[in-house]
């Protein structure tokens, strides 16, 4: 079958053409101007210079908002976006996207690939100049042993966070030889570059215990422009080393040190020159440190990921979906977001979409009768759930006399996550529901609450890690057949949430693609799955003199080889 090489990106990409026009609600003029100002951001802000302009050599200082554990992304415990972070510089990744999420094959590691006029193969043409750090080289068993365990299909405990895309393929078949293959799919998967976004060394893939254990705080093998992982428990940061042995073009930066520390402090420590860029997102009185700042550069620009609450629906107070949409109607999302974006100036358009961002076509907003501040309608909702509200009590209880209480968890070191568990335990204190906050050390919120299922409520990011929106399908849908929810850390969902998902990750049509993604999005609204907030805020900050890294959008990661420092 003849493959169309030149066809590098899934016709979904189409989506990222800027869109022309928004909805809006209410407070009209202010809201048509926010959403005015959201639509002139650019696609991505990385304070550009071209390599020549820039210095070979230097370390760069980079906050991260966790010291994580557990470094294999397809583990449930690993995928988080500060590992990725770390993993991108020092593991393969097939494709490359520009700012407006156009795939292309990423030639250090791919010299070519494409997919077949009908979409059923996609066939790769790997670098022979890829090796591994011990060695070995990188060839198309690395590719063939990950195929076997992410798509679920090995035997074994392996703890996948989700199987998305993987579960499509249904061949591998060897090439010419071992730097070749082709995957053979039963319909078109419009996504296929996202595949293999991270790769890891086979051994690792062929062996649970590996798989499980290799990759907790060490990178025993690595293959990227940077290496030399070394993990400080005690500093609690994590630093790598250019790789003297990469095939591609030579990093300018000798070092990277990821620097974990709490959200509050990333300004101070700014300020104080203990870190050169990081995250500021809605941290107001890091704003307010450092807006009037000589020497440092603020990023304005388009970012890939929303910030929400996120409902456990496997807690008995929240399986039934009227008491999780009466929790949606009795938050009062613009005044949430108001008190994230407000005092850093970022506009507030009073919408949001999980699946698509603002950047991308077909993009809308689908909250209609789930978003908006409605007790009266909430209490409704309660009242036909069973849990009503007796006169003289604070409180609602069922007919066994126990009361809805709902236990928050939010994270002791970013202030935005205690505003919003405090607010919103006020605000749903209006419409009879208990809420008891409960403040964890940012490191355990994930690993020790969210993922095991030891909470109620908690408000966090996604960020996508492609520009494709059906890598969510493993954060919204049904479990696998063992019951394991993975990466749905609200562990409720459809199977209508899943056939639709299956539906857009084969369509091939740019406006069905579109109108399918906001059809999943409004069915998430009706599950009350999570309660978005808002599109989160593309606000880096760095030294002036620090070029190629901040906001990069649809993108999805940085060229870590051209990040570096003006030349004196």
């Amino acid at each position: 079958m003849r493959t169309g090489k030149a066809r590098y990106l899934a016709p979904a990409a189409v989506l990222v053409m800027l869109a022309t026009a928004c909805g809006g609600g209410g407070g009209e003029d202010d809201r048509e101007e926010a959403q005015e100002q959201a639509a002139a951001l650019p696609a991505e802000d990385l304070n550009p210079a071209p390599r020549e302009e820039l210095k070979e050599g230097g370390t760069f200082v980079w906050a991260l908002s966790a010291y994580d554990e557990q470094h294999n992304m397809w583990h449930v415990q690993g995928n988080q976006a500060n590992v990725r972070r770390v993993a991108a510089a020092v593991l393969p990744n097939p494709t490359r996207y520009d700012e407006e999420g156009v795939a292309s094959p990423n030639t250090d590691f791919v010299l070519d690939y494409g997919v077949s006029e009908d979409g059923l193969e996609v066939s790769y043409e790997l670098n022979p100049d890829a090796v591994w750090s011990d060695g070995e080289p990188v060839t198309a068993e690395d590719y063939r042993a990950q195929v076997e365990t992410v798509s679920g299909k090995r035997e074994g405990d392996w703890e996948l966070g989700g199987t998305a895309g993987y579960d499509q393929i249904t061949e591998f078949v060897p090439g010419e030889d071992e730097y070749s293959f082709t995957l053979r799919f039963d319909e078109p998967y419009a996504e296929w570059p996202s595949l293999f976004s991270p790769l890891y060394p086979k051994a690792y893939m062929e062996d649970d215990e590996l798989f499980k254990e290799g990759y907790v705080k060490d990178y025993p093998v690595t293959a990227g422009p940077f290496g030399d992982v070394e993990f400080d428990d005690v500093a609690e940061r994590i630093s790598i080393r250019k790789n003297e042995d990469w095939w591609g073009t030579e990093p300018l930066l000798d070092e990277i040190i990821f620097d974990a520390m709490a959200i509050d402090a990333m300004a101070g420590a700014f300020n104080n020159g203990e870190i050169d860029g990081f995250y500021l997102g809605y941290d107001a009185a890091g704003y307010e440190l450092l807006k009037d700042r000589e020497g440092t550069y603020f990023t304005e620009a388009v970012n890939h990921g929303h910030r929400f609450a996120s409902l456990n629906g496997a807690s008995p107070n929240l399986e039934d979906v009227r008491v999780r949409h009466a929790v949606a109607l009795g938050l009062d999302r613009d005044a949430l977001a108001e008190v994230a974006l407000g005092a850093i100036d970022w506009p507030i358009t009073g919408e949001v979409n999980r699946l698509l961002r603002s950047s991308q076509y077909g993009y809308q907003d689908n909250s209609e009768g789930y978003g908006e501040y409605d007790p009266e309608r909430a209490a409704e909702l309660l009242d036909e759930a069973g849990w009503t509200l007796k006169d003289g009590d604070e409180f609602r209880t069922n007919e066994d006399g126990e009361t809805l209480t709902l236990d928050w968890v939010a994270s002791d070191d970013m202030a935005i996550a205690q505003d919003e568990a405090e607010i919103g335990r006020d605000m749903l204190a209006e419409i009879g529901v208990e809420v008891k906050v409960q403040q964890v050390p940012s490191n355990a919120l994930f690993s020790e609450y969210v993922i095991p299922g030891n909470y109620e409520v908690a408000t966090y990011v996604l960020v996508g890690s492609n520009p494709y929106a059906g890598d969510a399908k493993e954060n919204y849908g049904m479990p696998n057949e063992d019951g394991e929810w993975g990466n749905n850390l609200a562990r409720t969902s459809t199977e209508e949430i899943d056939q639709k998902f299956d539906e857009m990750r084969a369509e091939t049509d740019p406006d069905r693609y579109a109108e399918l993604a906001n059809e999943i999005d409004r069915l998430l609204w009706e599950e009350v799955v999570t309660i978005p907030f808002f599109e989160r805020p593309g606000l880096y900050v760095m030294d002036e003199d620090l070029h190629n890294w901040g906001e990069y959008g649809l993108a999805s990661d940085y060229v870590y080889e051209d990040i570096g420092w003006a030349a004196e």
